[in-house]
């Protein structure tokens, strides 16, 4: 326990001690590992677009504000650059000089002048480099050279050169014998320039006012004015005797000196006044190498190690230079000729310095350690709001009230000057003035919320009270203010809960910033509505998370993290806004904003690191233009590749990339070199002639694009800042080409193709319709066939039938004309028999008994023959077998007409195949007779011998 006590003592001890306060500028801070090169930078220039060269013990350095470069030369040390009027940039260094000039993507390429030097031309160490109107010099120890129309030349000097310089078109040096001037191709003393001597060292030669400015290592200044060298007094004399100039720079009246132990000196040669700025106040070490100021009236210094930026115009200082010496800045507050600053380690009291970088002592208020959250005068006394209950100062004098706890804030009633309403973690407490004390009268009963922001409406005892948890609530108090009375809630679904309401009076009227807009109280509809007369204002429907009126009637308010302040005008008595104008951007404690105005032209605002003093006054402000180029673009894929840059020179002519490669990255920067200017970007990339839509402002300079169309486009940038710059705007253009599927030699080849198969289809169509149509045709033939097939068939079939009829009517005929025959045959037979058996009668009667029956007899058997030989069957006979046998006697009788009858019977009973022997009765002769008839019925039918009657008739009617 003794232990704990006794730490507890020591650390209250250490935080008692006086520490100085120094509100600083801003200063930035890039290390080596930063720019990734040497050490040291002996030299620093400016280019006309306002990028930043450094010569370093590795190369050139370049620096557009966002990007570090570095350019070798050779593997050589550089000592000197110099940005020429041909757009080149000079650079020497230890044993060679050259220049740097752009190429295609963005990049610098050197060329070495010195190696157009003989051999034995020693160079030595290039110290300094200097332009005229139509020559470059490179200045080394003893000689200089110059190129004139792209010729080195050299001029030769006997001893050391300290420092050279050229005034209206004459060439300066300053050596052991003082100072002299290029005279052709030799130098000569300047009358009067002994007062240099040799023992004095240069620390620099510069131009004021028509005059040379001569700074010397430990012996203060020097100035020339034509005809004599006399002593320059200032402030600045012990500064230079102590600390030892190595170099220095003039802009205006400000003479900026760079020591090689005490850092910088700024002095004012017109009014006298000194300001040292060294490693306490921001640098990075104490040892100057190179000074330049830029366009803006920002310091550069080329350091030992590293390199800086004083930002000399910024309207931003810090104390302590950002560092957290004190803390967090929660409040501030000017009492009786102090200032106090409230943070998370407690309370201090300091006074607030004349200039920048001036020490004043800050003390901890003894007592106070913890959270302070904020800072009220009431009464002619200071209260102060912490974690531990509130403290009240007055003058000298400290008194705490340790209950309650935790302590937001305070308000005070209108209708009662003796009272005093504090808003804590978990409610309300009414403290009361007795004599001239203040104590806790009591706990304001019936309500148990966070009190975090409080507002009293005016003459009344109503107070409006705001946290996260429960939102925005207006209560009625008790006429005594001992209890409360009446709670109404007021968020909606327009505004509801979930984050913190600052409230204030705007024009009598309760305000509410919130992250959901402005709103201001109704009272005639007891709601709360859209303060949209303040919006316009503003910046519209946005998240707003501060807001305070100042004492000036000037309105600060936060947005998205950044401070805003907009301007009253007493004498018009209306508003007004300097464009663009942002401050502290990332730095403020977010719900915990302070803003207190110290003077009518500066204010104290409480940020993560502290706190910074803003200047309000921005027309003394230089600013010089900001510069927007798109730096570089990269096409993206399994390995980058940068195929577009810009340096101070580009060429304009769009880039043509391949559609297989429509992925890239561009990077577009800025020379922004104070890191306090906010500075934001907005792109659009538009396609054809459609323009695109400009994106919203953000502090991103990078943007990738992946599956680009093909065709042609132009990607712009503008720029925002937080100052009256006209916008800047700059673009690129690109043409992402088609894929080979989709050019115009492809859709050629789509369209051949395309035409290949229609006419392709149009010929499978008609081959198509053709063997369709074949098909049709051979299967209508088919059918045809087949229909013929069928009928044929059916003919066929109805022949068979015909022929069948016919083969059975034939043999029917066949079988007729047979027994017809047969009847015949039989009918001769038996009318043979009769007439044999009527002869036989005949030859048994006697004549003279029977003349008369034998006549009878003989005339019976004549009409028997008759009957035999004219029989009508004959010619039934013969009608059909022409029937049968295809008009046999018809074709008989044309081809034989010499036949007989019964020789074209014959021919008919041999081709039915009937035997002599059925053939002899019914030809009515005897078989001997048929073979006769036979026999001449062959030599009538004129038949070979051997050959075969039957067959022949056979054959005949075929």
């Amino acid at each position: 326990m003794k232990q704990k006590i006794s730490c507890f003592y020591i650390l209250l001890f250490f935080i008692s001690i006086p520490v100085s306060a120094e509100w600083q500028r801003p200063v930035t801070n890039y290390t080596r590992h930063t720019y990734k090169a040497g050490n040291q930078n002996w030299n620093i220039q400016q280019h006309d677009n306002g990028w930043i060269y450094s010569a370093n013990n590795k190369g050139l350095l370049e620096f557009d504000g966002v990007e570090w470069n570095t350019y070798p030369i050779h593997n050589a040390k550089t000592r000197a650059v110099k940005v020429g009027h041909d757009g080149r940039i000079y650079i020497g260094g230890m044993e060679q000089f050259g220049y740097f000039a752009p190429n295609r993507l963005g990049g610098l390429e050197y060329t070495c002048l010195s190696d157009s030097l003989s051999p034995n031309v020693n160079v030595g160490v290039i110290w300094n480099i200097l332009l005229d109107s139509d020559r470059v010099y490179f200045q080394s120890d003893r000689r200089f050279f110059y190129m004139e129309k792209n010729v080195v030349n050299r001029i030769d000097y006997s001893s050391e050169i300290y420092t050279s310089l050229i005034v209206q078109n004459k060439l300066y040096i300053i050596s052991a014998e003082g100072l002299l001037v290029l005279n052709g191709t030799e130098f000569r003393r300047v009358s009067g320039s002994s007062a240099t001597g040799a023992t004095v060292k240069i620390g620099g030669l510069l131009p004021y006012r028509d005059n040379l400015l001569v700074v010397t290592r430990d012996n203060g200044l020097f100035i020339h004015d034509g005809t004599f060298f006399k002593k320059y007094p200032t402030v600045a004399e012990e500064f230079c005797r102590k600390n030892r100039i190595f170099c220095a720079a003039l802009q205006d009246s400000l003479l900026a000196l760079g020591s090689i132990q005490g850092g910088v000196c700024l002095l004012n040669l017109e009014t006298n006044e000194m300001e040292v700025i060294s490693t306490e106040n921001g640098l990075q070490n104490k040892t100057v190498l190179s000074m330049m100021f830029d366009k803006a009236g920002d310091l550069w210094l080329g350091l030992d190690n590293g390199i800086d930026c004083i930002h000399l115009n910024a309207r931003l200082a810090s104390l302590y230079g950002g560092k957290p010496v004190i803390g967090s800045g929660y409040a501030s507050c000017s009492y009786r000729g102090k200032f106090y600053f409230a943070t998370n380690q407690g309370l201090y009291c300091s006074t607030l310095p004349e200039q920048l970088n001036q020490r004043n002592p800050i003390d901890f208020v003894s007592g106070t350690g913890g959270q302070m959250w904020s800072l009220h005068q009431y009464d002619d006394k200071l209260f102060c709001c912490s974690d531990n209950g509130i403290f009240i100062i007055d003058g000298d004098r400290m008194e705490h009230l340790n209950n309650p706890k935790g302590v937001w804030g305070m308000v005070s009633v209108d209708a009662r000057k003796d009272v005093l309403i504090a808003g804590t973690y978990s409610g309300l407490y009414l403290l009361v003035k007795k004599g001239t004390n203040w104590t806790v009268e009591s706990y304001i009963e019936g309500f148990s919320r966070s009190c975090k922001d409080m507002l009293m409406e005016n003459s009344t005892n109503i107070l409006w009270v705001g946290n996260k948890e429960n939102g925005v609530s207006r209560l009625t108090l008790a006429e005594d203010l001992r209890k409360v009375e009446k709670i109404k809630d007021y968020n909606s679904i327009n505004f509801p809960r979930g984050y913190d309401a600052c409230l204030l009076r705007v024009k009598d009227e309760v305000t509410i910033a919130s992250h959901y807009g402005l709103w201001h109280y109704n009272q005639s509809r007891d709601c709360l509505e859209a303060c949209t007369w303040l919006e316009q204002l503003l910046e519209g429907r946005a998240a707003y998370t501060y807001m305070k009126i100042d004492s000036l009637q000037n309105i600060w308010y936060i947005v998205d993290g950044t401070l805003k302040v907009l301007h009253y005008d007493s004498a018009k008595r209306e508003y007004h806004r300097v464009n663009n104008e942002l401050f502290l951007k990332g730095a403020l404690i977010e719900n915990f904003e302070d803003v207190h105005l110290y003077k009518a032209d500066q204010a104290i605002v409480g940020t993560e690191e502290g706190f910074s003093l803003i200047q309000m006054d921005s027309s003394q402000t230089q600013r010089a233009p900001l510069t927007l180029q798109i730096r570089k673009v990269y096409l993206t894929g399994l390995r980058d590749s940068l195929i577009y840059g810009r340096s101070y020179l580009y060429d304009t002519a769009p880039i043509v990339i391949p559609y297989s490669q429509n992925s890239m990255r561009i990077k577009y920067s800025v020379n922004n070199y104070n890191k306090g200017r906010t500075v934001l970007y907005s792109y659009q990339l538009s396609m054809g002639g459609e323009k695109g839509v400009w994106s919203e402002y953000s502090e991103n300079n990078v943007k990738e694009f992946t599956g680009l169309h093909e065709g042609k486009y132009v990607f712009s940038v503008k720029l925002l800042t937080d100052g009256d710059q006209e916008l800047v705007e700059t673009s690129f253009a690109f043409e992402i080409l088609p894929p080979w599927y989709r050019t115009w030699w492809s859709y050629l080849v789509y369209l051949i193709v395309v035409v290949l198969l229609l006419y392709y289809m149009y010929y499978r169509i008609s081959e198509s319709r053709k063997r369709l149509l074949m098909q049709k045709e051979l299967e209508l033939y088919r059918q045809e066939q087949k229909f013929q097939k069928e009928s044929d068939l059916k003919d066929k079939k109805i022949d068979i039938l015909k022929e069948e009829n016919l083969q059975s009517e034939l043999r029917h005929k066949s079988e007729e004309l047979i027994r017809t025959t047969l009847n015949i045959v039989r009918k001769n037979e038996i009318l043979l028999d009769i007439k044999k058996e009527v002869l036989s009668i005949s030859h048994s009667i006697s004549e003279e008994n029977l003349v008369s029956l034998r006549r009878k007899t003989l005339r019976l058997l004549g009409q028997i023959d008759t009957n035999i030989e004219h029989d009508d069957d004959l010619q039934a006979f013969q009608s059909t077998f022409d029937s049968v046998h295809h008009d046999f006697f018809k074709k008989l009788e044309e081809a034989f007409p010499e036949l007989n009858n019964k020789e074209k019977l014959l021919c008919a009973y041999i081709k039915m195949n009937l035997l002599s022997k059925e053939i002899a009765p019914l030809l009515n002769i005897s078989l001997r007779g048929v073979e006769i008839s036979r026999y001449r019925l062959r030599k009538k039918l004129e038949i070979e011998e051997g050959g075969n009657l039957a067959e022949f008739l056979q054959k005949f009617s075929k």
